[in-house]
């Protein structure tokens, strides 16, 4: 029998922040900058927009295009950093290994919207946080190898907060610095596997025994291999603006729950961008790597 797990309602209504404004904090926490040492404001503002076409989740036959704002708060302190990498604080233990804070995040589903989850409980917005470890493999003066091991509790959120497990996502990323058309351009290219614990997979995957039908079998998830992704990023900024272009595969073949009634296929690709102008900035400037 699988035990009751009490998933999450109301995702269609779950927080605007939510929404809106954690993933302008959290979309390119792979992405880590080059080490190049300059003189930047400790603080600026941007505002503008983002767009993104993707599955509902990985598996899901159906997708979804999202428009949203797009405040950008940036911050170069010491420790504590906030920028288009995400917000985290940063430990460096030696000039090749680093320890900050990692972050991902799911838009909330409507269950209404995905035709395999038809009566089904909605799911809110999962915060996805923890330690990550990372590695410098291979640097130049424009191009970095990483490895990078983030451990990340999956928290959600709507009518109140709860834990929903754990996830394991390694990866290898690849960046490159260059110019086009006399603008700073930084290329990157992620590729990893992910594990998840029990509870988390059968966020998605899972079905308990008051939602089957003729067509959907009670099931449950066990932990472990969730499947793997290919991240490929395009990111300009200057003084005035950020713009980010993003491509991203997720291949859930071979996955602990790849035979759940819920999957309709092993892999989509999901697209988005991200452009934010700077209004506002610290006169104080601080040493950067960048």
């Amino acid at each position: 029998m699988i035990k009751s797990r009490k998933i999450i309602r109301r995702g269609h209504n779950a927080g605007f922040a939510s929404k809106f404004l954690l993933p302008v904090m959290v979309l390119f926490t792979t992405n880590q900058a080059i080490t190049h040492a300059q003189e930047l404001p400790l603080w600026e503002l941007g505002l503008g927009f983002g767009g993104l076409h993707q599955p509902f989740y990985p598996g899901s036959d159906e997708t979804r295009n999202l428009l949203f704002p797009v405040p950008l708060p940036i911050y170069r302190g010491n420790i504590v950093k906030a920028d288009d990498d995400g917000v985290r604080a940063e430990l460096k233990l030696s000039d090749r290994v680093k320890f900050d804070m990692s972050l991902d995040f799911n838009f909330a589903i409507d269950s209404d919207d995905v035709e395999l989850r038809d009566g089904m409980d909605d799911i809110d917005s999962l915060l996805q946080i923890g330690p990550s470890l990372e590695v410098s493999l291979k640097q130049t003066e424009q191009s970095q190898w990483l490895l990078k091991l983030p451990f990340r509790a999956a928290v959600s959120f709507g009518d109140g907060v709860e834990g929903l497990g754990y996830n394991f996502a390694p990866n290898i990323t690849y960046f490159r610095k260059f110019e086009f058309k006399g603008q700073p351009w930084r290329f990157s290219a992620a590729v990893g596997p992910s594990f998840g614990s029990s509870e988390y997979n059968n966020v998605f995957y899972g079905v308990d025994s008051e939602f089957v039908t003729e067509i959907r079998p009670e099931y449950e998830s066990d932990s472990g291999y969730a499947g793997a992704r290919t991240l490929l990023t395009l990111k300009s900024q200057n003084s005035k603006r950020l713009l980010v272009w993003f491509l991203r595969y997720d291949n859930i073949d071979g996955a602990k729950f790849d035979d759940s009634p819920l999957v309709a296929n092993s892999g989509r690709l999901s697209a988005g961008f991200v452009y934010s102008h700077f209004f506002w900035k610290s006169k104080r400037f601080v040493q950067n790597s960048n």
